[in-house]
């Protein structure tokens, strides 16, 4: 009982003697929790027209969504975690100091209960003022309204939350000063650990962009850097991998942008447990006499010379590289590469001796650690690995997904609460919900696109400017080009990305794009409009043909008539149509927000002349996609020659204009209602074209035209081009 009560009392006696930290901390989280809730209260008393709701339901959709789940709490977390840096390093500093170790160590009680004191002491410094602020801003959000019983277990996960996340920085900080032995270095060594996989997966993923063609992540970039083949083992990566925007999968868990993913919450409890446990273990182990010295155990040093040059010599490559110019940025990263090596190997020694006449020491590890950073980058500049020409063979796959660049173009901003949109791309949509299996042509035209990536090079326009014909059938041949994704999902349950240029000018390539392009799970897995699971009414249908757009309101039965429709047809389509033809117009389902308008959901989907149900259908709802207008509708049209034509087969041209750029362009306006009408016969809208430009070839780039219509209320742009072959005499 006396060993009980001298615990808590060492306890209380540490809370007294390092009062100045959760006074701090006290500071630290007034400045980050009320007075944040007051601004955000007091903005929308100040301008309520700028909300939808009424205060009740916004602010208590603010204080539980932003400040207890969503982007304050993550916000949030940085304070917690520098309280845990602070508590963590000002309570076991003792051990940095012989005379402080000696003092503690003849007090009558174990290492196992000055430990524990000490680190029950640090959590209480932190806990106590958090939670009175907690409670101070409920009862804030009490005052104005904005909180209900339905808030209170929202606040008890919030408080939950960061208790885990003080515990997993707070253990990392004290196993670091267990391991070093001065406050300097426990400082950066606490930096370093709480970080470096996040650190490392950041190389990794630079490394992999800059050497590796092939190399994709799906996905923002943030949840690439964390989502790595390296595991999240730093307490930052699994903060990051906590509050990550989610990737693009459903609408429920693209809602998760507001929240923080409660599954994994569970691997930061074991990551605490795990720390803590390594911190006393650490601590136990340590020797009196490692005070005062870099570190406690020189078994260690080696192994954090290593972990800690390497990266930073990559990191000081890359900063060279981004400094230089492009023609040189290959030597620059080398010479970075070196010159960082060095620096850092010498900076790290001195740090470690703690005296400058060190720098020089271990010169057998200073080769052991050159021989692994020339490895490691001899293997990424000559893909020794051979990541590019890698496919996985077809007894590891489980299934695949594709994503031709723009074919079956998809641009949308869901709406996921009241505070704003997340944003889905063709190819992170596909990547995530795509599964097409048994089809020979998916796999067949991986391994042929790995094989000629390798052949694929970018040309330096200005370097070739000389009008040569080898490099006017490069660049001829460069065009041809086209960007294609591909994820492998394997039965181990790993999901691999490959980028890859493919050659639509190939008469075998086209054959296997037209095969997958028919396959109906390619079609079903390229737009949430196909899923099932993305089952929802919408507000409008906005509808365009060349010249015009018009919004029809459909009830949910002629909306779903129209999908299905439109679906069954757009299943029949071939790719040799999508090259070959003209679409008549789109359609874009869209859904209605108070604040923020109008939002595409599938963006412009086309339709071709071949949709003949669907044409008859829209124009039963409301809109003609074939009409047309006449050069009455039409005020005048002007039509610029270009100074240039982007153009493959215009290439000599183009480089002609360059050698003379005194060159000036001819504009004419035309007012005549024939050639009005001529014009209006032979023309694309550069709005309606540039989806499906990287696979049609019907686009000629020569002119722009502007059209300045009669009608402002319906017209679908003021800018077009000629459709190939059809400028009129008089124009040319």
């Amino acid at each position: 009982m006396i060993s009980k009560n001298l615990f808590f009392k060492m306890v209380k006696q540490d809370i007294k003697k390092r009062i100045w930290c959760p006074i701090l901390i006290f500071i630290a989280y007034f400045l980050s929790m009320e007075v944040r809730l007051l601004m955000v209260t007091d903005q929308y008393l100040k301008y309520p027209g700028e909300y939808s709701y009424g205060i009740g339901f916004y602010d208590t959709v603010t204080f539980v969504r932003e400040h207890f789940y969503g982007r304050d709490a993550a916000m949030l977390s940085i304070v917690t975690c520098a309280a845990a840096f602070l508590c963590g390093i000002s309570g076991y500093a003792f051990l940095h100091s012989r005379t402080q170790l000696d003092t503690y160590h003849s007090l009558p009680v174990s290492r196992t209960q000055l430990f524990w004191s000490k680190y029950l002491s640090g959590i209480l410094q932190f806990f106590l003022p958090f939670v009175l602020h907690v409670l101070i801003c409920a009862g804030i959000a009490a005052g104005r309204d904005a909180f209900t019983i339905e808030t209170v277990p929202p606040m008890l996960s919030y408080i939950g939350l960061h208790l885990v996340i003080f515990v997993l920085a707070y253990s990392v900080a004290v196993m670091t000063v267990g391991l070093t032995g001065n406050v300097i270095i426990s400082i950066l060594g606490t930096l370093i650990l709480f970080s470096y996989s996040t650190i490392v997966n950041m190389l990794a993923n630079l490394l992999f962009d800059r050497f590796f063609d092939t190399y994709y992540t799906y996905g923002n970039r943030a949840n690439g850097w964390i989502n790595g083949k390296i595991w999240c083992f730093s307490p930052l990566s699994m903060l990051l991998k906590l509050f990550a925007r989610p990737d693009n999968t459903t609408l429920e868990t693209a809602k998760r942008f507001y929240k923080y993913d409660t599954s994994y919450v569970w691997v930061l409890i074991a990551a605490a447990a795990v720390y803590s446990l390594a911190a006393y273990f650490i601590y136990i182990k340590r020797a009196s006499e490692a005070a005062g010295k870099s570190i406690a155990f020189h078994v260690a040093e080696p192994v954090i010379k290593t972990m800690t040059v390497i990266p930073f010599a990559f990191y000081a490559a890359f900063f060279f590289s981004e400094i230089s110019s492009d023609t040189a940025s290959d030597n620059w990263f080398l010479f970075g590469l070196i010159f960082g090596f060095v620096v850092f190997c010498i900076l790290i020694e001195i740090i470690f001796r703690l005296d400058i006449r060190g720098a020089l020491m271990h010169k057998k590890q200073f080769l052991f650690n050159a021989a692994c950073t020339a490895l490691l980058f001899v293997v990424v500049r000559y893909d020794v690995a051979g990541y590019d020409t890698y496919v996985p063979a077809d007894s590891q796959l489980q299934s695949c997904a594709v994503s031709i660049c723009q074919l079956m173009p998809l641009s949308q901003n869901v709406k996921v609460s009241a505070f704003g949109f997340h944003y889905l791309n063709a190819e992170d949509y596909r990547m995530a919900n795509m599964e097409m299996q048994g089809n020979p042509s998916v796999m067949e035209l991986a391994w042929k696109a790995a094989k000629e990536q390798l052949t694929y090079r970018y040309f330096d326009y200005y370097e070739g400017i000389e009008e040569s014909p080898e490099y006017i059938e490069a660049l001829n041949r460069q065009e041809n080009y086209r960007l294609i994704a591909f994820g492998y999902k394997l039965l181990n349950g790993k999901t691999i990305y490959r980028n890859y240029y493919i050659d639509i000018a190939d008469a075998d390539t086209i054959r296997l794009l037209a095969d997958i392009f028919g396959d109906y799970d390619y079609k079903l897995g390229s737009t949430p409009l196909f899923n099932d699971n993305w089952d929802i009414v919408f507000d409008t249908v906005e509808c365009g043909n060349n010249f015009m757009k018009a919004k029809i309101e459909l009830t949910p039965d002629m909306q779903a008539e129209l999908i299905e429709t439109y679906q069954k047809e757009y299943g029949n389509l071939a790719l040799d149509t999508v090259m070959n033809v003209i679409p008549v117009g789109t359609i874009d389902f869209e859904t209605k927000d108070e604040k923020y308008g109008y939002t595409s959901y599938s963006g412009e989907l086309f339709v071709y002349p071949q949709f003949v149900e669907t044409i008859a259908l829209l124009k039963k709802y409301g809109f003609d996609m074939e009409e047309r207008l006449t050069a009455d509708d039409v005020e005048k049209i002007i039509v610029q020659k270009n100074d240039y034509d982007d153009s493959a087969h215009a290439i000599s041209e183009s480089v002609a204009y360059i050698e003379d750029p005194a060159a000036e362009t001819d504009t004419v306006e035309y007012t005549d209602k024939e050639q009005i009408q001529q014009i209006l016969d032979s023309v694309i809208s550069e709005e309606f074209s540039w989806n499906i430009s990287d696979f049609a070839v019907f686009f000629d780039k020569q002119y722009t035209i502007v059209i300045r219509f009669d009608m402002e209320d319906c017209r679908r742009s003021d800018y077009y081009c000629f459709i190939k072959g059809k400028i009129p005499d008089f124009v040319k």
